[in-house]
């Protein structure tokens, strides 16, 4: 299954990350992952993010700059190795991978996640469940 990830661009300057994220907790959206990149102008933050929608509505509401990209994340055990073997296993199968991060997922008891962007999600779900990949239907 398919993640709905939001890719949010701020002006790249002192603050404005804190105040998004007060803009997100004075609105009780729960962010379940995120990265942080930078261009000379921007910030760009990729979020998993938990109401999704309400999210996206506030986005807009609020005129932040922002896209919703198709991801998916994977299940990982304890062993670094298993990143090698999902890219392997892709790129064996003609898929490519436009990035990736992973995450400590906090539940009854946590595990690290990555999410990838591939090139062909569907493809690219068939082909690690078919090698024993566990991917998350959803972020609880």
């Amino acid at each position: 299954m398919v993640l709905s990830q939001i890719s949010v661009f701020l002006p790249n300057k002192p603050g404005q990350l804190a105040n998004f994220f007060e803009f997100l907790m004075n609105n009780n959206i729960y962010i379940r992952s995120l990265t942080v990149a930078e261009t000379e102008e921007y910030g760009l933050l990729l979020l998993l993010v938990n109401p999704f929608e309400k999210c996206i509505t506030l986005l807009e509401d609020n005129d932040y700059l922002h896209s919703v990209t198709e991801v998916i994340a994977i299940k990982l055990s304890d062993n670094i190795t298993q990143l090698y073997n999902i890219a392997k296993t892709l790129g064996n199968h003609k898929v490519n991978i436009e990035y990736m991060y992973t995450f400590a997922e906090k539940a009854s008891e946590i595990s690290t996640l990555t999410v990838l962007r591939l090139d062909n999600n569907e493809k690219g779900i068939e082909v690690l469940k078919e090698h024993g990949f566990e991917v998350m239907e959803e972020l609880e």
